[in-house]
């Protein structure tokens, strides 16, 4: 099992990665008017892609969570302070009524007051007490090991699930890349098919001045010519489309006097590479490294904890605690007499009937259990079907592109041959245009052919859980 991104490495990687657009304070394009390769544009997106961005206050959040969960293991500190003071019939005074009166010879003190046969001290209607105290758990039923080991299974899975929301995003950010590509290789495509109508239309419009070829063939390359400018049009606005997008996923704003169409310079080509691996060893790979069941799995030690957590409720629990008191005295009517003093000592409470709440929490806790064991042997099927299917749809955009391939070698020689024969009076001029449309349609879909190559290929990697820094 690949081991899960640091996320100091992603912080690191950020504060190495050029400055974002308009942090310059001159040109709101900086970054991205340079070359950028598809790699540079993965580690610009790590650094400011929003998702990413949004996943990494995620682990914050995830740490602290860790950390409550851990509390219980450390001494608490604490103090309470009280104060009030009561009416003299809520005082219950000593009246001396056991004693007789013959007795009594000693006059009463000096501060008494005399209640019927006797005397007896004035005690305080001003009573205050504070004390601050440090506790410690000793024994929580299984509870601070737990809490300890939680705190770990907590960071480790919400790297986890970050590394799963990285991964997602950089497979967006890639295949933005080459759609982006894709629409700039449709482009010239379009550019060349109405830079070749134009030069025929001109051609043709000098015969048909010099009386050589009929209106009819003049009419049919305009309308030919405008069909292409129309397709040409709709591929430069994809174009422009794909661009903003992608601007989008890098995580960039752009300043609404920055024009539609962004002048990017993406400089790492559409090719189609080789896997390199059998299924197989795909699928392998995919059990091994795919960080969203090794998540599962963090989960699943998460939810054992919880039983033991659950469990403890049937055990009790002891705290041994140190402090110090100040409270008023009793016998006196001066509020500002007290007596202070060290405390020591040890507690312990056990619920030995809760009226089943122990047991509705552990079996909770052990459903919980059963479920997170499921999730993870079906998010197990799911990637193995992920796997399969991007293996399949691989091999199918290959195929594809081997037959586009061989189908533009095709068209350009069929497009040779017609004006050949066009040229020698031996074929019409709806030969040339149907072969030329055939040729721009063997172009766009070639050009199709290679984005869905290398698209399923990235698709492929996501599954098997590879690097994140696709070559």
């Amino acid at each position: 099992m690949n081991r899960p991104i640091s996320l100091f490495a992603i912080i690191a990687l950020a504060a190495l990665t050029p400055l974002r657009a308009g942090e310059d304070g001159n040109s709101g394009f900086t970054v991205l008017r340079r070359p950028l390769s598809k790699v540079e544009a993965l580690n610009l997106a790590i650094a400011h892609n929003g998702t990413i961005l949004q996943a990494q206050k995620e682990v914050e959040a995830a740490a602290g969570v860790a950390i409550q969960t851990k509390a219980i293991i450390y001494p608490r500190v604490g103090n309470t302070a009280g104060y009030n003071v009561r009416q003299d019939s809520l005082i219950e005074a000593n009246q001396n009524r056991d004693i007789p009166p013959s007795l009594i010879t000693l006059p009463p003190p000096i501060g008494a007051v005399e209640f019927g046969g006797g005397t007896s001290p004035k005690l305080n209607n001003q009573v205050w007490d504070a004390d601050i105290r440090i506790v410690q758990s000793i024994y929580e039923g299984g509870r601070l090991l737990s809490a300890v080991r939680s705190s770990r299974l907590i960071n480790e899975q919400a790297l986890l699930v970050f590394q799963s929301l990285v991964a997602d995003s950089l497979l967006a950010v890639s295949n933005s890349y080459d759609d982006v590509l894709r629409t700039a290789m449709q482009v010239s495509v379009r550019d060349a098919s109405v830079t070749f109508f134009e030069a025929y239309l001109r051609d043709t419009t000098e015969k048909y001045k010099a009386g050589a070829l009929p209106e009819f063939d003049v009419l049919t390359q305009e309308v030919s010519l405008a069909n292409a400018k129309a397709q040409q049009v709709q591929a430069v606005g994809d174009y422009r489309v794909a661009k903003q997008r992608f601007v989008e996923l890098l995580g960039y704003d752009l300043s609404p006097t920055v024009s539609d169409n962004l002048p990017l310079n993406l400089t790492t080509s559409l090719q189609a590479r080789p896997y390199g691996k059998s299924l197989p060893e795909a699928l392998t790979e995919a059990r091994q490294n795919r960080t969203e069941i090794a998540a599962l799995e963090k989960e699943e030690l998460l939810r054992d904890e919880a039983i033991i957590v659950a469990k403890a409720g049937w055990k009790p629990s002891v705290q041994a605690f140190a402090g110090y008191q100040l409270t008023s005295r009793a016998e006196t009517r001066n509020a500002g007499e007290e007596l202070h003093g060290g405390l020591l000592g040890a507690q312990l409470s056990w619920a030995i009937f809760d009226g089943f709440l122990t047991k509705g929490r552990v079996d909770q806790a052990v459903a919980l259990r059963g479920k997170t064991g499921e999730a993870k042997a079906e998010t197990t099927r799911i990637v193995e079907l992920q796997v399969r299917t991007a293996w399949s749809d691989l091999r199918t955009a290959r195929a594809v592109l081997d037959a586009q391939s061989e189908n533009v070698r095709k068209a350009e020689r069929a497009l040779e041959l017609s004006q050949i024969r066009y040229n020698e009076g031996a074929g019409t001029q709806i030969d040339v245009l149907n072969a030329q449309a055939a040729l721009t349609e063997a172009h766009g879909s070639y050009v199709d052919a290679l984005r869905n190559n290398s698209v399923a290929r990235a698709n492929l990697v996501r599954a098997t859980g590879a690097e994140l820094h696709w070559r």
